[in-house]
C-alpha cells in the first residue's frame, strides 16, 4: 500500500503565509489610517498580538487531535449537535468572507484594469478558476502555495523596499495617534487580516511533525505580519494619514510612484496588479478549501469535489448583494471581525473543554 503524502513544517508554514497575506494589501493602510490616525502602524501590531493568540489556540487545540481536522474531533470535544452547529457557523463566517473577497476582486478589476468589462464576467471568472483549483486534495492544495509563495511575498516586499526612500518619519508622528483612537475597529481591523490562519485545523493530519506545527504557525504568520507592517510603515510615511484617507488603494499609488534608475523604469503599477492577482487567488484559493470542506462534511459527501461545483452559483450571487463599495466595505469588516471574534472563541472553548474532559492526545509525530 502507497504511503500517503505528508508537508513538512516549512511547507506548512508558506501555507500559513500565503493564505493570509490576501487581498486587502491594496486598502489595509486606508483602513486601519481611518481608525488609529498616525497610531495605525502601533495598533497593526496590536491586531498581530491579537490574531497570534487566535493562532496560538487554533495550533493547540489542533495538535490534540492532529489525526483529524476540526470538523472531526469537534463532534468527539463537545458532542454531535453541538459541534454541528459550531461548524455550521465556521461554513457560514468562511462563505460570506469568500464571496465578499470575489466581489472585492471584481471591484479593483473593474476600477483599475478591466473598466468596460461588466463586473459579474471578472468575479464569475475568478469564482470557476478557483472553484476548480480547489477540486484537489489537500496535499495538492499545500503544493499550488508553495508555487505561488514567491510572487506573493516578493514583490510586495520590493515595492516597499523601494518606496521606503520616499518615507518621511514625521509623517509617523505621533506615535499614539492625533485623535482618540477608535479601540475596537482598530484592533479587529488588522487582527481579521489573519482569518486564514485557520487553515491549520485542517491541515494538521497531513504534515510529518506536528508537533512542530507550532513552529511552523508563528512562522507563517510572522512572515505576513512583518509585511503588513512594512505596508502600513511605508504608505502612512510616504503620504501621511490625511493624505492616506483621500486615495482608494494606497498600496497602489505607491506602486506607481516608484522610479528605478533614474526614472528609466516607472509606473510599476501594472506588473504591481498583476503579482496582487496572484495574491488575492491563493487567499481566496484557502478560503473556498474551507467552505467545501465544511459544506460536505456537514451534508456528509465523501469527495468534497462536488461541495465546491454546488457552490458556485451560491457564492457568485451572494457577491453581488453589496449595492456599491461603500457597502461592500461595510458588509467586509463587519464580517471579517465577527469572524474573526468567533473562530478564536469556538476553537478557545473546545481546547478548554477537551483539557477538562482530557479529549485527545498530546502533540503527534
Amino acid at each position: 500500500m502507497q504511503k500517503a503524502q505528508k508537508i513538512s513544517t516549512t511547507q506548512l508554514a508558506i501555507v500559513i503565509s500565503s493564505t493570509i497575506f490576501g487581498p486587502y494589501v491594496l486598502s489595509f493602510p486606508k483602513t486601519i489610517a481611518e481608525s488609529a490616525d498616525s497610531a495605525a502602524p502601533l495598533m497593526t501590531v496590536a491586531g498581530t498580538c491579537c490574531a497570534i493568540f487566535s493562532l496560538f489556540v487554533y495550533t493547540r487545540i489542533s495538535q490534540r487531535f492532529s489525526n483529524q481536522t476540526l470538523f472531526s474531533y469537534s463532534q468527539t470535544v463537545i458532542g454531535k449537535i453541538p459541534a454541528l452547529l459550531g461548524n455550521l457557523l465556521v461554513f457560514a463566517c468562511f462563505f460570506i468572507t469568500s464571496a465578499m473577497l470575489f466581489r472585492q476582486f471584481g471591484e479593483v478589476l473593474s476600477t483599475v484594469v478591466f473598466r468596460r468589462t461588466p463586473i459579474e464576467i471578472s468575479i464569475l471568472m475568478i469564482l470557476i478558476l478557483v472553484a476548480l483549483s480547489c477540486r484537489r486534495d489537500t496535499v495538492k492544495f499545500t503544493y499550488i502555495h508553495l508555487f505561488y509563495w514567491p510572487f506573493v511575498v516578493l514583490p510586495f516586499l520590493f515595492v516597499i523596499m523601494m518606496s521606503m526612500k520616499s518615507v518621511h518619519l514625521l509623517n509617523w508622528l505621533p506615535l499614539l495617534g492625533n485623535d482618540s483612537i477608535n479601540g475596537l475597529p482598530a484592533l479587529l481591523s488588522p487582527a481579521s487580516l489573519y482569518l486564514g490562519s485557520f487553515i491549520i485545523t485542517i491541515m494538521l493530519p497531513i504534515t510529518e511533525k506536528p508537533r512542530h506545527a507550532m513552529k511552523a504557525a508563528m512562522l507563517g504568520i510572522a512572515v505576513s505580519a512583518s509585511l503588513y507592517l512594512l505596508l502600513v510603515l511605508s504608505t502612512i510615511g510616504i503620504y501621511g494619514v490625511r493624505e492616506t484617507l483621500q486615495l482608494l488603494y494606497p498600496t497602489l499609488e505607491m506602486a506607481r510612484s516608484i522610479a528605478i534608475g533614474g526614472d528609466v523604469i516607472e509606473r510599476l503599477d501594472a506588473i504591481f496588479i498583476i503579482m496582487w492577482v496572484i495574491n488575492v487567488y491563493t487567499t481566496m484559493f484557502s478560503n473556498y478549501y474551507l467552505t467545501s470542506l465544511s459544506l460536505s462534511h456537514m451534508l456528509r459527501i465523501q469527495d468534497h469535489r462536488l461541495a465546491t461545483t454546488l457552490l458556485i452559483p451560491i457564492l457568485f450571487a451572494v457577491s453581488l448583494l453589496p449595492q456599491d463599495q461603500l457597502q461592500l466595505y461595510k458588509f467586509s469588516r463587519i464580517a471579517d471581525g465577527a469572524g474573526y471574534l468567533f473562530l478564536t472563541g469556538y476553537a478557545l472553548l473546545l481546547w478548554i473543554v477537551a483539557v477538562i474532559r482530557r479529549k485527545g492526545g498530546q502533540q503527534h509525530g
